[in-house]
């Protein structure tokens, strides 16, 4: 019995042995390094809409476009209060010098009021005109025009805003794109020289070759220096446009819309109803109102006086309400009444004029922007492919030169031939997107 307690207490004693070395080798273990991971920041895109909407945020064109139709709001309130009339509350306190003769006699009835040192009044004044020849109606009719006209005025600067900013936008990411071919061009042309100059050493190549091949190489940088200047003014636009710096990486292009290509006849039949000539047309009305307003000169006007009274001194005191009815008849202003007439007539044909012009320049518009937008698309598909066949050409010629086929020169010609096919193709590329947004804003629709 003894041995086996005597052996279950050593067994204990060796396990808690082994369990604290273990734990001690633990410990004396180096601790693991924890890899940190640093997250890239993300980048936030901007999408051509996405510009636009900072634009419309800070455009002042914009803004003043909706600060004219606030003020038009005012005019109707004016034109309606010479419709509805006045309405005012009176407080008069009449005070004179007492007379020697009022205050010795001690006058009675009439004169003793008359010559009271102290009278007051108050009443209610109302002023109602009952018929001014239609110029109310006229000026409430005009206001109501020029809310109209205003507020399409203000639709087409917003249209036009969007214009510009698919300028800037598209402009920013062609002299990005122009700068990457014209660094790559410079890049093909050192693997050029370095070649020829591994050639000139051992005499498979002429010294004239190499020279041609550098005298190209830094008018194409010439141009680079020429290329960023224009990358820089591009964003400089853009920050202009959208009031915030937008870094180029930050520019997301994405597709034009999928949708089929209309016949002309289509998009003509859209500029009527451009904002620019509903505003041309509401002009027009409003011009029609003031031949109106100036006619209205030539009428009799009718109006109403009435004043209520709340406390009345003198001999009238004991009157509550008296009302006046006024006609008048012009028979005359020495010749003013009749320019004004003139005038508003002229005014009405200069609007008649003005908007039939803007009817011709919408028209005028759309037919450009169709054209530019049909010829650069195919200019952009046959550039595409024009593009490839450089490529292409300027691969084989490089091939055969090693093959000692064709001379340095042809390598050469075929690498220009690359370089200006790929910025036209790349111009071209914008330029079609940039009349498509064209299009679009000549007929009146904006995203």
């Amino acid at each position: 019995m003894f041995r086996k307690l005597l052996s279950l207490v050593i067994a204990v004693l060796m396990t808690f042995s082994l369990a604290s070395s273990e734990a001690w080798a633990l410990a004396q273990r180096p601790p693991k390094e924890t890899v940190q991971t640093i997250e890239e920041p993300k980048i936030m895109y901007r999408t051509l809409l996405d510009c636009y909407e900072l634009a419309l945020k800070r455009s002042e064109t914009v803004a003043i476009s909706k600060e004219a139709i606030e003020e038009t709001e005012a005019e109707f309130l004016k034109a309606a209060g010479e419709f509805i009339g006045d309405a005012d509350y009176k407080i008069t306190s009449f005070r004179q010098d007492p007379l020697s003769t009022a205050e010795g006699g001690g006058g009675t009835g009439i004169s003793s009021n008359f010559f009271k040192t102290h009278r007051r009044e108050r009443k209610w004044v109302f002023t109602q005109p009952l018929f001014q020849g239609f110029k109310s109606f006229a000026a409430i009719a005009a206001a109501g025009g020029l809310r109209k006209q205003r507020k399409a005025e203000e639709i087409r600067a917003e249209q036009l805003l969007f214009t510009d900013a698919a300028l800037a936008f598209y402009n920013v990411l062609r002299q990005k794109r122009d700068l990457e071919i014209v660094e790559g061009i410079i890049k093909s042309y050192q693997e050029r020289i370095e070649e020829l100059t591994e050639r000139e050493k051992i005499g498979r190549s002429r010294e004239s070759e190499l020279a041609k091949a550098i005298s190209q190489m830094k008018s194409i940088e010439s141009e680079l220096a020429k290329v960023r200047g224009l990358f820089a003014i591009a964003q400089h636009v853009l920050g202009f446009l959208t009031g915030i710096e937008i870094k180029p990486e930050e520019l997301k292009d994405t597709d034009l819309p999928d949708e089929r290509i209309l016949e002309l006849l289509d998009y003509v039949q859209a500029s009527e109803n451009r904002s620019d000539v509903n505003a041309a047309k509401q002009a027009v009305k409003i011009a029609r109102q003031g031949i109106l307003s100036a006619q209205s000169e030539l009428w009799p006007e009718l109006a109403l006086d009435s004043n209520v009274y709340n406390q009345r001194d003198g001999s009238q005191f004991n009157v509550d309400w008296d009302v006046l009815f006024t006609l008048n008849f012009p028979l005359g202003k020495g010749g003013t009444t009749l320019g004004n007439l003139k005038q508003a007539v002229s005014v009405w044909k200069q609007a008649k004029q003005t908007y039939s012009l803007t009817q011709r320049q919408a028209l005028l518009d759309i037919q450009e922007s169709y054209e530019n937008w049909i010829a650069s698309s195919h200019q952009t598909k046959a550039l595409e492919e024009a593009r490839e066949a450089s490529q292409d050409s300027f691969n084989l010629q490089k091939s055969e030169y090693d093959n000692n086929l064709v001379s340095n020169l042809d390598v050469l010609d075929a690498l220009n031939e690359l370089y200006d096919t790929s910025r036209k193709a790349n111009d071209v590329h914008y330029q079609m997107k940039e009349n498509y947004w064209k299009l679009k804003v000549s007929i009146g629709e904006v995203p």
